[in-house]
């Protein structure tokens, strides 16, 4: 299921602290799946590091590029 970009899917994209892209074509994936890939992996990444993952981490079996921001990554939201 894709996220149509609307009003609610414009506020929901806006207030991520990440972006969600195929690797190897650039081109954005939020994808309901994707989004959930994105916070398990960051909250898998939390647990191991103890810290927030920041800028871009690559999942390549998954052609999957999540870019995470510094910004705002005190709330899980």
């Amino acid at each position: 299921m894709l996220i149509r970009q609307s009003q609610s899917a414009s506020l929901l994209v806006s207030e991520m602290e990440y972006s969600v892209f195929s690797h190897s074509s650039g081109e954005p994936l939020y994808t309901v799946e994707m989004l959930v890939l994105a916070r398990a992996y960051r909250a898998a990444w939390r647990s191991l590091f103890a810290s927030d993952p920041v800028g871009p981490h690559v999942i390549a079996a998954l052609d999957v590029l999540f870019v995470f921001s510094a910004e705002g990554l005190e709330g899980d939201g």
